[in-house]
């Protein structure tokens, strides 16, 4: 135990010598002409005594800002185009909306669809109409699509 060093021991061994100088970087020559090369590749030497011009002022990236579900001022709102799947709730559609996309293995384009839940205020909409929907604020826990406009009315023959 005569071995352990004490807690004031140990502080007093993890301190430097009071007569040592403290660590820092090298002096910078004041009067470096601008044409030296710097210790740095690519970045250009200025002297203390001028002002940074414009031009030698590096800018942080701007990170892209995520999106969002709600429009902005300046953003229009994403819309798609699909049909009309279901129209028996109240002042909600459902539409189906198609992309084709390629098979990673194989190549062969393939159809994928989504399902959206759309407000329709006043229940134009009926099964089989093709729609324009626009992204909005969330209406509900599942809606967050409006309906735009009818492009195509289903017929009424077939339907009986």
């Amino acid at each position: 135990m005569a071995d352990e060093p004490t807690q004031g021991q140990s502080a007093e061994a993890e301190q430097a010598p009071a007569d040592a100088e403290p660590v820092s970087a090298p002096p910078v020559d004041a009067a470096a002409p601008e044409d030296a090369p710097s210790n740095v590749e690519g970045v250009e030497a200025v002297s203390p005594a001028e002002p940074a011009s414009a031009e030698s002022v590096v800018e942080a990236p701007v990170p892209a800002e995520p999106a969002s579900t709600d429009a902005g001022p300046d953003r229009a709102p994403r819309s798609m185009t699909g049909v009309v799947v279901s129209s028996k709730a109240d002042k909600t559609i459902s539409v189906r909306i198609e992309r084709r996309v390629k098979h990673p293995v194989y190549g062969k384009f393939v159809r994928r669809s989504t399902k959206l839940a759309a407000h329709d205020q006043n229940n134009d909409c009926q099964e089989g109409d093709v729609v324009t929907i626009l992204e909005t604020r969330p209406i509900s826990k599942s809606k967050s699509w409006r309906l735009a406009s009818i492009v195509e009315r289903a017929s009424a023959i077939g339907k009986g």
